[in-house]
């Protein structure tokens, strides 16, 4: 059965050669050509890639990824036209190398595919940049705040409480850029809970100044509330961006997930090629 298979399908592609008009040299030559400049275009692909992951704005991000794109397609593009020149010819050694590559070409698609995706998400970026902005701003009113809430008071109790919260502020502040770059969700997630330790420290200190600080004192503690109620805000956003973790994620794929899969696709190029090349060179 498998010798009339080999037959048939030998028979198809010398029916398909009859048919294709391309000298069979000038086909062989066509080949080498193709499968050189996918590895040229694979190549290009992977090094927009990498640009796409370290990149720094979105559009940047976005640019690189398309030229990674880009470049995957032409690759693709030619992965077509190198089917059909090796199925008219019907060498099994070179069906086969290319089968091998198709395979692996298959996996990098699937990779670049979540990569890319992630690599112009830039959450962790967009965290850091709100971290270093808008939180740093806010946490700046808030201490302003708190020791405005201080001058207006004498109690040693209630200034013992500001000044902790001062401190407890300006810890979570310090803490969120551990967050951002952690990899590890179990790490967050104890970070997470350090910060909210500290932020029942900060509303410990306007509960207890409301009830006991003066009359001008507690109206700076309605205002220091407002400030703390804003800072929450950003610092949960910061955190929901962190845990998404699109950079750390892209670049640990990019490091490691992709090198091996661009490797092999390499790889079965290059074996192709050797394949396409050693084969005996037809008569003009």
């Amino acid at each position: 059965m498998r010798t009339s298979l080999l037959r048939v399908t030998a028979g198809f592609a010398a029916t398909l050669a009859a048919c294709d008009q391309t000298p069979p040299l000038a086909r062989e030559a066509k080949k080498i050509e193709l499968v050189s400049g996918m590895q040229r275009d694979l190549l290009q692909s992977v090094e927009a890639e990498k640009s796409a992951v370290l990149a720094i704005t979105d559009e940047e991000s976005t640019t690189f990824a398309n030229e990674s794109k880009r470049a995957s397609g032409e690759v693709e593009r030619a992965r077509l036209e190198l089917h059909r020149l090796i199925e008219l010819d019907g060498r099994p050694s070179e069906l086969s190398k290319l089968a091998e590559f198709d395979v692996a070409w298959s996996d990098l698609q699937a990779v670049d595919a979540k990569l890319l995706t992630l690599a112009v998400a830039n959450t962790n970026l967009k965290a850091s940049r709100l971290h270093s902005g808008d939180c740093a701003l806010a946490v700046d009113q808030l201490v302003d705040a708190l020791q405005a809430v201080e001058a207006a008071t004498t109690d040693p109790k209630v200034l013992r409480e500001l000044s902790a919260a001062s401190v407890s502020a300006l810890k979570i502040q310090a803490l969120l850029p551990t967050h951002i770059k952690s990899p590890d969700d179990a790490e967050m997630s104890r970070l997470e809970e350090q910060m909210h330790a500290l932020g029942k420290t900060v509303e410990l200190a306007f509960a207890t100044a409301k009830k006991n600080a003066p009359g001008a004192a507690r109206a700076r503690a309605a205002e220091g509330w407002e400030a703390w109620a804003r800072y929450q805000h950003l610092v949960a956003e910061v955190v929901r961006l962190s845990r998404l973790n699109t950079n750390v994620t892209s670049f640990d794929i990019s490091v490691h997930e992709k090198r091996k899969v661009t490797v092999a696709a390499l790889n079965a190029l290059a074996a192709l090629l050797t394949e396409v090349q050693n084969v005996p060179r037809p008569a003009r």
